[in-house]
């Protein structure tokens, strides 16, 4: 693995990403907006203050970029970086030097030869013109990793470990355990349409990849080949170490779960904001596999939803034995809903009401 160690100034690291010389793309990386207002302010103090920063990963590699210049096209070979770790500092860095936020009330004075210089509530432009130097002037470390010198399992390696000590949610850490190629295909289907336009995922959990572990949670739930013990965290990262030595049948899984969330892009016309939680998520999923399986019509499963939420909705207050078709769904939900039994028993008997449902509507 060869490693070149090099220190920019921040001016230089701003100009790189926006001429798409500095990427965050790479697959195992957290989703932006991880910090607060105070934590990106207190960065940007930092660096005006000469407090020590972290030093930046990249992972280098040779591409192209695309120019106009007086009307015409011109192609670039150069020195492609892709943020290994660091993409939050970096992320945070340039969207203040763009304007892009003011720094957090809270944020304290900076000195600079002496002199007490205020920063609360500015933005970049807003700073005295000594503060802006200081930042923009500001160097910090990189290191940038040859891709031809190194493999995906080291590069995983390397980001493991690195995070291992930081506030990285066990969540997030799974991205490494499952490698950079699963890690690509996951974020890709986390990108689906109902997870960003029709669950109840909040922002902060999708930034937390919260909904990369219901997406998991639902594959190791139809697996039938891992013998899970419950649907915690911890148990889906040891999920997540079976992706790479199991790759066929984990794309089959992929595949099935993204029929069924295309479905129920068919099925619902809103926000579902009870079935879609992160506790109910993986059932409906796999529910919605069945109606698939079953070729039962998107009206049918719609109707059958309204019917199942009014029955889990706490707010409706149903006598569930005076119902024509009743369930002990809500049973199995409460505290320890991670619990095998309770998982599981979630999932039975989601699929059961939707079978006896359509049963009792073919009947009436």
């Amino acid at each position: 693995m060869e490693i070149q160690n090099n220190s920019w100034n921040i001016r230089q690291y701003h100009r790189s990403i926006q001429n798409n010389k500095i990427l965050f793309d790479y697959p195992i990386q957290r989703a932006d907006g991880q910090w607060n207002s105070l934590q990106r302010s207190l960065l940007i103090h930092s660096i005006a203050q000469g407090y020590p920063i972290p030093p930046v990963f990249f992972l280098g590699e040779d591409g192209v970029i695309y120019t106009e210049k007086n009307g015409e096209h011109k192609e670039e070979i150069v020195k492609l970086r892709k943020v290994i770790d660091g993409k939050q500092r970096l992320t945070n860095i340039s969207n203040f030097l763009s304007n892009g936020y003011s720094l957090d009330k809270a944020t304290p004075e900076v000195f600079i030869e002496g002199e007490k210089f205020l920063l609360a509530g500015k933005s970049f432009d807003e700073l005295d013109q000594e503060v802006q130097d200081a930042i923009t002037g500001r160097t910090l470390s990189c290191y940038t990793i040859d891709s031809n010198t190194t493999t995906d399992e080291e590069i995983e390696d390397l980001f493991f470990r690195m995070n291992n000590g930081a506030p990285l949610s066990t969540q997030q850490k799974t991205k490494a355990l499952i490698g950079t190629k699963w890690a690509e295909i996951m974020n890709e289907l986390g990108e689906h349409p109902l997870v960003h336009n029709l669950s109840a995922f909040s922002k902060s959990q999708i930034a937390t990849d919260a909904h990369l572990t219901a997406l998991m949670q639902t594959m190791m739930m139809l697996d039938g080949g891992f013998d899970y013990k419950n649907v915690s965290q911890a148990q889906i990262s040891e999920y997540g170490k079976t992706f790479k030595d199991d790759t066929e049948h984990k794309m089959e899984l992929v595949e099935q779960v993204k029929q069924a969330m295309d479905y129920l892009l068919e099925v619902l016309d809103k926000k579902e904001r009870l079935m879609l939680r992160k506790v109910h998520f993986p059932m409906t999923l796999i529910t919605a596999k069945t109606a698939v399986d079953k070729k039962v019509d998107v009206e049918s499963f719609y109707n059958w939803m309204q019917y199942f939420k009014k029955i889990i909705d706490p707010k409706e207050q149903i006598n569930i034995e005076e119902l024509e078709v009743p369930t002990q769904y809500l049973e199995y939900c409460g505290k320890g809903t991670t619990d095998r039994k309770k998982a599981d028993g979630r999932m039975h008997e989601m699929i059961n009401h939707l079978r006896e449902y359509l049963e009792y509507e073919k009947q009436a």
